[in-house]
């Protein structure tokens, strides 16, 4: 559904599967109905970021303009995404407005589309520890060898992944997760992703992650 948010802005020529492109549409119809209050309070709810603004700003500044963007246009996005951060909504222009619009297509897109694959996905069932770090271990077991899985934070977290306005039901700072396995005894193979919005997420990406490597799927 990403892919046919992109499309439908006019930053991306691909072909996406017909009922991708109606759930696009569909988002996309329901957020322009919306004001700009009624838009910053979708915004604040689902936490959108800097990031997002920036990609939002980005895209509304090339909308329908295919192809690679320069250094002016990354400056122009960034200086459009700031001005929203520090305007309220009643002092948005159509620009404004307009880039927390793309902001939220893609925001909105991105949770359709996890909550798809996990939909889709079998995890395979995990006995999960937790210390002192709040970190997660697990082991698994496929075809004799054992795979030892971590769910942890992810650092290094920049200020631009946080949400730009304040939600009183929602942490001031965000933070997100990822999950690591590796295997075998000695120059350990280990793969990783992230970052998820919560170690749920994540412990859930991990053991779709071991259910892949069972059936044979992905290798490590």
């Amino acid at each position: 559904m990403s892919a046919a948010t992109d499309v439908h802005a006019g930053l991306l020529n691909v072909q996406v599967p017909p009922h991708a492109d109606t759930a696009a549409l569909c988002i996309r119809r329901t957020v322009d109905d919306l004001g700009s209050s009624d838009l910053w309070e979708l915004a604040r709810c689902t936490a959108l970021t800097r990031d997002d603004l920036t990609w939002g700003a980005a895209a509304t500044l090339a909308e329908g303009r295919l192809g690679n963007r320069d250094l002016l246009d990354e400056l122009a996005a960034h200086t459009l995404a700031e001005e929203i951060a520090e305007r309220p909504p009643c002092h948005w222009g159509r620009h404004h407005a307009d880039a927390v619009r793309a902001a939220l297509y893609r925001s909105l897109a991105d949770l359709a589309d996890a909550l798809l694959e996990v939909s889709e996905s079998t995890p395979t069932p995990l006995d999960w520890t937790a210390d002192d770090k709040s970190e997660r271990y697990a082991t698994a077991v496929i075809d004799g060898m054992a795979y030892g899985l971590l769910i942890q934070t992810a650092r290094n977290a920049s200020s631009a992944a946080e949400p730009v306005w304040y939600h009183p039901a929602l942490p001031a700072a965000r933070t997100v997760w990822q999950w690591r396995i590796a295997s075998g005894p000695a120059d350990r193979a280990s793969h990783g992703c992230g970052p998820f919005p919560s170690a749920l997420a994540a412990r859930h990406a991990a053991e779709c992650a071991i259910t892949a490597l069972a059936t044979g799927r992905c290798d490590l």
